[in-house]
């Protein structure tokens, strides 16, 4: 729900697309980009649901949703799943991003997997490995 709220705001000019800096009591957006070509159900149960359970019982954040990007139409008009994301509200972002790094790692997210976040006012991209 909170990813289509923010949809329609950016929409509207409200908000900007590019996840910002929450205030200091707010959960710390981080956008994981993992370059698979998985459907829906079979992301939610390689990523989204170990990576939740983990961050949960580690009471450092959750999981608050996924998506994925499409590609251009092909000469057959046919699309395909470029990557797919996941993204995770982290509570605690010092103490939650090195486990959310160990167990994206443990699930078996490839190279050139992309965590996207913002700290200190300042837009990061930090790969995986």
């Amino acid at each position: 729900m909170k990813r289509f709220v923010t949809a329609i705001l950016t929409a509207l000019g409200l908000v900007s697309s590019r996840p910002s800096e929450p205030p200091p009591d707010e959960p710390q957006l981080v956008s994981v980009r993992i370059p698979e070509q998985l459907q829906p159900l079979d992301r939610g149960a390689k990523y989204e649901d170990p990576l939740d359970a983990a961050l949960k019982k580690e009471a450092v954040g959750e999981v608050n949703g996924g998506d994925m990007q499409l590609s251009a139409p092909d000469a057959d008009g046919k699309k395909s799943i470029e990557w797919i994301e996941v993204d995770v509200d982290l509570s605690d972002f010092e103490r939650g991003m090195p486990i959310l790094k160990r167990e994206l790692l443990r699930l078996g997210a490839p190279p050139g997997t992309i965590l996207e976040y913002t700290r200190d006012g300042q837009e990061q991209e930090e790969r995986l490995r």
